[in-house]
């Protein structure tokens, strides 16, 4: 009876609390790529312990990125010259916080994208780190997908050693579906004194959706679709230029 209790209670506690006095809520739940989306907004707030800073993360699950490698061969010519595998790259990696990384000491600086190179694996081994992992994170950032905003997350007055924080961290347009992570950490005095996390699902609906199931699923309908719609394109244009002539 007691074991049945004890999980009863552990089941009705709040799941974003895994270290430290705190918690927080995010809003919405779940992202929705529809035929007009064009980005989105998330809210998340709740309370730290009075005094902390807090950093907001939205993270994509890591992965394989294949690039090839340019080059000049024999001083003359840019070709493809091998190709280059990083591994343990987040899809997503968006970092505000309440003040710069760089204030928050070592703790602060773990969170955000200077740490971040030192996870990611290349491959081959002899590949040049110091060149090629700024590059790609560059090209992250220019995609939109990284980033690091301070001062955008809003620290309210301190109540009962506690510490209310607002922030809106604008998402990307360019998001693919999948699982997300929403991570809020709270630093104080240089050592973390909270973070909690939340899941977030990114999924296509409707128009994306269903075309999405048709390339992969039924490759034959997606097929004859893609024709129909090229054939009255091609008429459309075709019909456009007539009328031009006739005047």
């Amino acid at each position: 009876m007691k074991h049945i209790m004890l999980c009863t209670i552990l089941l009705l506690l709040p799941c974003t609390a895994l270290a430290g006095e705190g918690e927080f809520s995010v809003s919405p739940q779940a992202i929705q790529i529809h035929a007009l989306y064009n980005g989105s907004t998330i809210r998340a707030e709740g309370i730290v312990p009075e005094g902390s800073q807090v950093v907001l993360r939205f993270l994509g699950a890591p992965g394989d990125v294949d690039m090839k490698q340019k080059g000049k061969a024999l001083g003359l010519l840019w070709m493809n010259m091998g190709n280059v595998r990083f591994d343990k790259v987040p899809a997503v990696f968006l970092v505000a916080s309440s003040a710069p990384l760089a204030d928050m000491g070592s703790a602060g600086a773990a969170l955000g994208m200077a740490d971040l190179t030192g996870q990611v694996g290349i491959e081959p081994d002899d590949a040049d780190r110091d060149v090629l992992l700024p590059e790609l994170l560059k090209l992250k950032q220019d995609e939109g997908l990284y980033r690091e905003m301070s001062g955008t997350v809003t620290m309210g007055p301190a109540k009962d050693g506690m510490q209310p924080f607002t922030a809106d961290m604008p998402i990307p347009s360019r998001l693919s579906p999948g699982d997300y992570a929403v991570e809020v950490h709270a630093l104080k005095d240089g050592r973390e004194v909270f973070t909690a996390s939340r899941a977030m699902d990114v999924k296509m609906v409707g128009i994306p959706f269903m075309m999405a199931d048709m390339a992969f699923n039924h490759g034959v309908w997606y097929g004859v679709l893609a024709s129909v719609i090229a054939i009255l394109a091609g008429l459309g244009i075709g019909l456009v230029f007539q009328s031009k002539e006739a005047h």
